[in-house]
Order: structure tokens, then sequence, then C-alpha cells
């Protein structure tokens, strides 16, 4: 089940290459890093002989080699990275059980000769460098203070190897992340570049059309005009009307097709808002997010749609522990827009109940999405419950009804 509102674009090349190439090196590192420390392990050794410092032993072994593996399986990366530093963690809190006298302090012991190596696995784990950072700091004080309490270490030695420690670690982690954080800006100025090119682009051509547009609305309104004036029947009237709504759709997208202001990904609007849904998100089923990552919207819709996605969550969790699924599915909306249906199959309500509290959330949800020429309709679910359906786009404010049996909900 996906719970994450950031996702993975497809078109992200430049960052899905990055991570690929950095679990590499990482994982290079850390096998190259760890054979660098086994003159530390010979010196401990004998201070950790025994059924538990060989299980020390093997948990560090077997880190290592699932962060090998890791370099060799980009699509896994993050989380063998994770449980390679789980194992690095469970080894640490064994092997003060193994020490049997006094750890020599040359060379470096060998868990603090260690640490840069989870350091930078952790770094590849955690998006955010003071996990990683912080992580480190609490192994090397704790690897430093069994030094000093079990393996008879003077606390002059011990500190500075915990320093050591630290600053190689957290010097990785900044590294990795101001790397990363680099490659991220750059890959998505290029997507924001190219989407104002194509909407130059497609405005410049949207210019030379106008004039053939606007004659085409122009006969559009004369022929619907001269068709109503010569409607004897219902179905002639019934033939004006259509020709009547064609014309207002042609005109709508006209007057909208120009600047429609500042623009963002989707993805990205999705992914700064993300901390909002911590809350209230896990229990829903996040599905087709990967293709809509990178599609382009105004500013204000983009912003509105998830304020109104935020609302339509929180009340989709009211009053439906019964249910047993619920699901967010997102999809392209006509040629430049968005349609998000959230659905559940727990108990079912009255949308127009004025007092009922999942009503009240989606009248404000649905006011958000008509302040950007969208709307938000409620209807039965597919499985009983209910279904909650946000759209935005040019064929939504030309009226054209995405699903005629749905009622809106009233404001």
């Amino acid at each position: 089940m996906t719970t994450d509102l950031r996702g993975v674009s497809a078109h992200r090349v430049g960052a899905l290459r990055f991570q690929k190439y950095l679990g590499v090196i990482v994982a290079a590192f850390g096998l190259l890093y760890a054979l660098q420390t086994l003159d530390g392990l010979v010196a401990d050794w004998p201070t950790m002989a025994g059924p538990v410092g060989g299980a020390a032993v093997a948990l560090v072994a077997g880190s290592v080699l699932l962060g090998t593996v890791a370099g060799l399986v980009p699509s896994r990366a993050r989380s063998l990275f994770l449980g390679a530093s789980i194992l690095f963690c469970a080894a640490a809190a064994v092997w003060p059980f193994s020490i049997s006298g006094p750890v020599p302090d040359a060379p470096m012991p060998w868990f603090i000769a260690l640490l840069p190596v989870v350091a930078a696995y952790l770094a590849v784990a955690f998006r955010r460098a003071a996990a990683p950072i912080w992580a480190a700091m609490l192994l090397s004080a704790a690897i430093a203070t069994v030094l000093v309490l079990r393996g008879g270490l003077g606390i002059a030695d011990a500190v500075a190897n915990g320093l050591f420690g630290i600053a190689v670690s957290t010097v990785l982690v900044i590294l990795i992340a101001a790397v990363r954080r680099g490659v991220e800006r750059a890959d998505l100025a290029q997507q924001t570049a190219l989407a104002g090119y194509g909407r130059s682009r497609l405005d410049d051509a949207t210019e030379h059309e106008r004039v053939r547009t606007d004659a085409l609305v122009h006969d559009s309104v004369l022929t619907t005009f001269l068709a109503a004036a010569a409607a004897r029947d219902p179905e002639a009237e019934e033939l004006a009307r259509r020709m009547a709504a064609n014309a207002l759709r042609v005109l709508a997208h006209v007057s909208r097709a120009g600047d429609t202001g500042p623009a963002v990904p989707f993805g990205k609007v999705l992914g700064d808002a993300a901390d909002r849904f911590a809350g209230v998100l896990p229990g829903w089923d996040v599905q087709d997010l990967g293709s809509l990552h990178d599609l382009v919207l105004p500013v204000e819709a983009g912003e509105a749609l998830v304020d109104a996605l935020l609302l339509a969550v929180t009340a989709g969790s009211l009053h439906t522990d019964e249910a047993t699924s619920r699901t967010i599915r997102m999809s392209e909306l006509g040629p430049d827009g968005i349609r998000i249906v959230l659905e559940d199959d727990g108990a079912a309500f009255d949308p127009a109940e004025a007092g009922h509290e999942r009503a009240a959330l989606l009248r404000d949800a649905a006011e958000l999405m008509r302040s950007v020429d969208g709307r938000a309709d409620v209807r039965a679910g597919s499985a009983g419950g209910t279904a909650v359906v946000l759209s935005w786009g040019s064929v939504v404010v030309s009226g054209t009804a995405i699903r005629p049996e749905r009622a809106e909900v009233s404001a």
C-alpha cells in the first residue's frame, strides 16, 4: 500500500541517474572502507572472541554485504541501505557483551572505524541529512562509552576516536545531501524551463490561430441565431441548444487559452505539502501518482487542488472506521487537467445534510475548487460507501460533464 505523496517521476532522468550512481558509489565505498578496517578487527579480536563476538562480526559482515547488494539493485537501494544500517546497529548492540579484556587503542577500535560506512548508508536511506548525522553522533557516543566502561580505554582516547567518527560521518552525510539537493534543483529547473517553453510555444500558436478562432466563433454564433430563429419543432430547438453549447465551449476555451500565470509541477506541490498529510493519509492507497508528477498546473490551481485533497482525505477518514478499502486515484483530464477520485467502502452519508461534519469539509473543498474554476463532486462508491471527485481543467471550465450521474456538493 502506497501512502507517500511525493512520488517518483519517470521523466526526472537526472535525479534517477544520480540516485543510481550514488548507490553504486556508496556500496563500493562501504565495501572498500570496511576492508581497510580489518586491521582493527584483527587487533580487537582477542578481546571479543567467543560466540557473541562471532555474532557481532557476522552482523557487520551482513551489513556490508547488504550494502553492496543495494548498489546493484537501484530500485530498492534506499530500503536495502536502511536494512544494512539496522544490521550494523544490531552488531553494535551485541558487541559490548563480547568484550573480555582491554581494547587496544591502536589501531583505532574497529566499531569506531566503521562509523563512516553506516553514516554513508544512512545518507542514502534518508533524504534529509539530520537523521544520519544524529544517528552517527549517538552511535559514536555509545561506542566510545562502551570502550571506556568495558574496554578499559582512556577517556581522552575514547573522546578523540568518537570525535573522529562524528567528523568523518558528518562530512560524508553533508556532501551526499548537498550533491543530491543540487541535482534535484537542476532537474526541477530543467522541467520548469521545458514546461515554460512549451507553454510559450502554445501561447504563440494560440495567438496565430486567434483570428481564425474568432471567425469560427462568429460563424457559430451567427449560425446558432439563424437555427434558433428557424426552429419550429423540438428537434430543431434541441439542435439550436447543442449549437449554442458548442459555441460557448469554444469561446470559454479561447478565453482561458492565453496567459494562466506562473506554473508548477503538480508533484512538487504535493511534495511540499506531504507533511500536512502525515496524520490523515495512513490507511489510504495512493495510485497512479507517478504519471502525473510532472503535470504542470497554474500555481493557484495546484495549491487549491492540494488543499481540497487534504479536506477530502480528512472527510473520508471520518465515520468510516468500518471501511476496508480507501483509495486515491489520479488521472489526466482533457488536454490540460487532472481528476482525483477518493473512494471508500465505509458508511455512506447525505452530502446535503447541513450538520454533517464530512459534508462541511466537502463543501469547503468544493469552494476551493470553484475558486480556481474547478469542481468537487460526491457520488456513491463502486463498492458502497462514498466517492469524492476533484476535477480541474479546461473541459471542466467549459461545463463538460465528467460523470453525469454524480451530484455536485451544495455550497
